[in-house]
C-alpha cells in the first residue's frame, strides 16, 4: 500500500500532461504540478484542490478519507471544513461508481455530526447531508 501512495496521480494514471510555457489560469498551473507529487506528500489543499477539479478522485479519495476521519473539519487554504464540503462536491458520476465510498462518506459525516453542527452550523449540515442523500439516490 506504501508503493500506492508513493506514486503520483500521473504514475497511477500513466497520462502525463505536456508542458505548457504559459498556463491559462494559476489553478490549471497548481493542477498540472500537484498531479507531478507523490500522494503522501500532498497538503490538505493540494488534495481539496485536485477533487474540487475532478483530477484523480478515485486515487485520492481514501486518503482524503483519512484526514477527515482524523479530522473532519481539517482545513486547506480557504475555511474550516473545506476538504469535506469539496468532498461533498465530487462529480456524481465518481459516486454512482464507487457508491462504498459514498457510505464511508456519509459514515464520516453522522459520526461527526455534533462537532460539524457545532462549527459549521446546522444549516451547513442539512446542506452536508441533503447532498449525500441527493447522491445516494442519484
Amino acid at each position: 500500500m506504501m508503493e500506492f501512495y508513493s506514486k503520483s496521480i500521473e504514475q497511477l494514471e500513466n497520462d502525463y500532461w505536456k508542458e505548457l510555457s504559459n498556463y491559462p489560469s494559476g489553478l490549471v498551473k497548481n493542477c498540472y504540478d500537484y498531479r507531478k507529487i507523490p500522494l503522501f506528500e500532498l497538503t490538505i489543499e493540494q488534495l481539496r484542490t485536485l477533487i474540487s477539479q475532478n483530477i484523480g478522485t478515485e486515487y485520492l479519495i481514501d486518503l482524503v478519507f483519512e484526514k477527515l476521519e482524523s479530522n473532519v473539519l481539517t482545513e486547506g487554504d480557504f475555511y474550516q471544513g473545506d476538504l469535506l464540503i469539496s468532498t461533498s462536491l465530487i462529480d456524481e458520476k465518481f459516486w454512482k461508481i464507487h457508491l462504498t465510498k459514498l457510505n464511508r462518506f456519509e459514515k464520516i459525516v453522522k459520526q461527526n455530526s455534533e462537532f460539524i453542527i457545532l462549527e459549521m452550523g446546522e444549516k451547513k449540515f442539512d446542506e452536508l447531508t441533503d447532498k449525500i442523500k441527493e447522491l445516494a439516490s442519484a
